[in-house]
């Protein structure tokens, strides 16, 4: 059977990537601001700095830009095998086992997935080093503003405004539905997306060899509201069998491509489909886990609160090493709450969700 929350361990590499790429350049903004003591001048000085701070992004960036090629590529063609692979194993239970294990060469379909995914992923790299530059900059000014005004000190208005940024991330990426996203969080989204797509095609291009033609989609745990009116429905994968009464009474509800116009597979979407045979096949009842749904987007509004709190760690410690021991200290509380949520609520430790580093 398909496993899409696979889809999200394969993507965890390429989000690792961004989430370390991200950490380290509000760190080079900290430090950056962080010099120079408290000069006249300073604001002239650091906005005259912005070329040295654009060099150091640029290394960075381009570090970034080498390896997410090759991890995407990787990614997505595990992931399509797993797919053929899962449903080998459904055709040999089901008893059709000619030609359920030989090899399936991989379709555009796949090939289009790596390349989707690169589009969404490279043009990252220039948002992020002009998003970079803008918050710099951005922080410079208000920094003067508040200091010339006499509300804070210099140092204390550029720590309060980086412990802002770190908050939310490096935003300004937005997904079709124009919803904003941090540079991690998007890069993940786009990569596990395009993982559990190609696991997906893996599967249908598998089963579609023999001839079949029917599919059920998973009955998964904690589903959001957008995907439940599909849960344990019988979809066709050609379109021919829409509306058609099967000989068990079941009825297919829509072509597969039709689910996916209607919402089924978007963006973070967690179900997978299997094989149907009428008469044969057990359909999933009683699916609907609303409240499943809700612990569980509790548990990622936790795990935003636990890495926005390691980036203002990271950044507290660039001006103050008491600033930087109060942050950990914050932090620390945040997590051992995090971990009694979990297990009041027997929830498991994601841990690559909080993580600020690849691994």
């Amino acid at each position: 059977m398909i496993r899409p929350d696979d889809a999200a361990t394969l993507a965890k590499g390429v989000q690792g990537l961004y989430a370390e790429a991200e950490t380290v350049l509000l760190q080079r903004i900290a430090n950056a601001l962080a010099t120079g003591g408290d000069a006249p001048d300073w604001a002239e000085q650091k906005l005259l700095g912005v070329q040295f701070l654009r060099r150091q992004i640029d290394r960075i960036l381009a570090d970034v830009a080498k390896d997410v090629p090759g991890a995407v590529e990787r990614a997505i063609g595990i992931a399509y095998n797993r797919g053929v692979a899962a449903a080998g194993g459904e055709l040999s239970h089901a008893g059709m086992v000619y030609g359920a294990f030989n090899e399936v060469t991989a379709t555009d379909a796949v090939t289009s997935l790596v390349t989707e995914t690169l589009q969404r992923t490279e043009p990252m790299v220039f948002q992020i080093r002009r998003t970079t530059v803008d918050v710099y900059q951005k922080v410079v000014t208000q920094a003067a503003v508040q200091t010339t005004v006499g509300t804070m000190n210099r140092r204390e208005a550029s720590r309060l405004a980086l412990i802002r940024l770190a908050k939310n991330g490096i935003t300004g990426f937005r997904d079709a539905s124009g919803r904003n996203w941090a540079m991690a969080s998007y890069a993940e989204m786009a990569v596990r997306t395009s993982t559990a797509q190609a696991m997906l095609q893996g599967h249908t291009d598998r089963i579609q060899e023999l001839g079949v033609d029917l599919v059920h989609v998973s009955d998964t745990v904690e589903e959001c509201r957008i995907c439940r009116p599909f849960e344990g429905k019988v979809l066709s994968i050609s379109g021919a069998d829409v509306g058609k009464r099967l000989s068990d009474g079941r009825r297919v509800v829509d072509s597969l491509a039709g689910a996916r116009r209607k919402g089924l597979y978007h963006p973070g979407c967690r179900h997978s489909h299997s094989i149907y045979l009428p008469g044969i096949t057990r359909p999933a009842k009683d699916t609907a886990d609303p409240a499943g749904d809700a612990l569980r987007q509790k548990q990622r509004s936790y795990e935003r609160r636990v890495r926005e709190l390691k980036r203002e760690a990271a950044i507290a410690e660039q001006f103050d090493p008491q600033a930087g021991k109060a942050a950990r200290a914050k932090l620390r509380a945040k997590q051992s709450e995090f971990t009694a949520w979990r297990e009041a609520n027997d929830r498991k430790n994601l841990s690559y969700r909080t993580s600020l580093s690849t691994r």
